[in-house]
């Protein structure tokens, strides 16, 4: 009996002493909370409100003054209404749809282009490869945890 009541006191403590050993999971604060909030928002985003935001940031990373600025969210969301309203047409058939988003991004692309100095699109061109790489990395790490 004393036996029994021993082993079954020690695997209570050896038990207790492991679900000590685990970390509470850490909360996001501050930035982060917002971020994710943003991140996690159900319905349409504000097309406008997106567009301020990319040219806000492309400001900052490209350093584009103020006049640059409004031409450059002026074209993101005319890009992005432009985009969606194809999206809507080519809902049931995406592949038809590719040579028009194509040409669109083609045009978007030439109007950046003029926007911007030569110096500050080579930044954006950078900034873009940069993007694709992690981006490539990131499914080729993906596909080799399947």
């Amino acid at each position: 009996m004393k036996k029994t009541l021993f082993l079954l006191a020690a695997l209570a403590f050896a038990t207790a002493g492991t679900s000590f050993a685990q970390t509470a999971p850490v909360k996001a604060t501050g930035t982060d909370a917002r971020q994710t909030a943003r991140h996690y928002q159900k319905g349409p985003k504000d097309p406008a409100k997106m567009a301020d935001h990319r040219a806000g940031k492309m400001a900052k990373e490209l350093g584009l003054n103020a006049d640059q600025e409004a031409k450059v969210e002026r074209l993101m969301l005319d890009r992005q209404q432009e985009t969606t309203a194809l999206k809507a047409k080519y809902a049931t058939n995406r592949k038809a749809g590719r040579t028009e988003m194509k040409a669109a991004h083609d045009r978007f692309e030439a109007q950046f282009k003029t926007i911007l100095t030569p110096d500050q699109y080579a930044k954006y061109q950078a900034k873009k490869e940069e993007h694709r790489d992690k981006m490539k990395d990131g499914k080729m790490k993906m596909k080799a945890k399947s």
